[in-house]
């Protein structure tokens, strides 16, 4: 008997622990509409950022609404299709997908649309998947095109003077660093030349750490040639500024542009003297926020509304020219505002 009273206290706490989970961070099994987002994970950089943007928008529209909401982060597309088995299973109203990686969460989409749940897939899409309600990101095409024709412009008076060398430093291989880089080679003129290619996992310190390599060991001559550096997100730049500040080696650089993506507050002092002497920066707008216009689609959906299928949110050109004004604008605000 005694035996049979601790497996039944076991149970009824593995059945309070699992209830809890349900109702944890607002999901519940109640019938009010749910909202469900499942975004990577991270506690700092720009998916941290993101993150809080989308956590805070999430619990104001539940809140304004009477919805009940269901916030899951994962840190692999393994774990991502895990939470969304979790969410097929509390009947949202809508989800939102923000995958690690588009193509591995592939199934677990289509799970979604079978169980004729509307998706809304954010940031890094699924190549060729039709069924969602909406694919929603930062113009990434467009950000490359207009990088293509700065550079084009900068470099004007060397565009018959041969060969212009640049480094290419993207962030991973999901469709994110595909379209910028795309864009960018469809308006950059033919004379601009990739002298190698990195994959940075969107990291500063692994972007020094190529930097310093290539610098250490490549020939003299290759060091020199370059004129340009090409990368697609902020924190990427930061550490390609550390590497150039840290080289002591014997070649002349002569590195003119560097190129990011973000507009983030960390890289504005690189417009001032507190940059690199002889090297311009160009930035373009892509803030963690986005991810709010996201959520609000999402809960277009629920109040009935019907979303356009690809929404494309714009994007601006910072540099020396404008920082200041970037620093003071709306958007640039609310970014930092939690």
């Amino acid at each position: 008997m005694e035996e049979f009273m601790k497996k039944l206290i076991a149970v009824f706490f593995v059945l309070a622990a699992v209830t809890g989970m349900l109702f944890a961070n607002g999901g519940s099994q109640s019938k009010k509409p749910l909202i469900g987002v499942v975004t990577p994970a991270a506690d700092h950089g720009f998916t941290g950022e993101s993150i809080r943007h989308g956590e805070a928008e999430t619990k104001l529209l539940a809140e304004k609404n009477g919805w009940d909401y269901r916030y899951l982060t994962a840190n692999e597309s393994g774990e991502q299709n895990n939470a969304v088995d979790t969410l097929i299973g509390l009947k949202p109203a809508v989800i939102i997908l923000w995958p690690v990686n588009g193509d591995e969460l592939r199934s677990a989409a289509q799970k979604i649309v079978d169980a004729k749940i509307p998706l809304i897939i954010y940031d890094r899409f699924i190549t060729g998947f039709k069924g969602q309600a909406a694919d929603i990101s930062g113009d990434n095409v467009t950000i490359g095109e207009q990088m293509g024709r700065y550079f084009n412009k900068y470099f004007a008076s060397q565009a018959g003077a041969g060969t212009i060398n640049y480094l290419e430093f993207l962030g991973d291989s999901s469709t994110v660093p595909k379209e910028r880089a795309d864009g960018f080679k469809s308006t950059a003129n033919k004379n601009f030349t990739i002298v190698q290619s990195f994959v940075t996992d969107w990291s500063s310190q692994k972007a020094q750490e190529q930097l310093e390599t290539f610098l250490n060991t490549a020939s003299r001559d290759q060091v020199e040639s370059l004129q340009a550096i090409y990368t697609d997100d902020d924190e990427e730049v930061i550490g390609i500024v550390n590497a150039i500040k840290n080289y002591r080696g014997p070649a002349k650089l002569n590195i003119k542009l560097i190129s990011g993506v973000g507009g983030r507050r960390e890289n504005m002092p690189l417009f001032e003297t507190s940059g690199l002497q002889g090297v311009d920066f160009l930035t373009y707008w892509f803030s963690p926020s986005f991810i709010r216009d996201a959520i609000d689609l999402g809960a277009d959906i629920i109040q009935g509304k019907t979303p356009p299928k690809d929404v494309k949110i714009g994007t601006k050109e910072i540099d020396k020219s404008n920082y200041k004004a970037h620093i003071d604008s709306a958007e640039y605000k609310t970014r930092y505002s939690l």
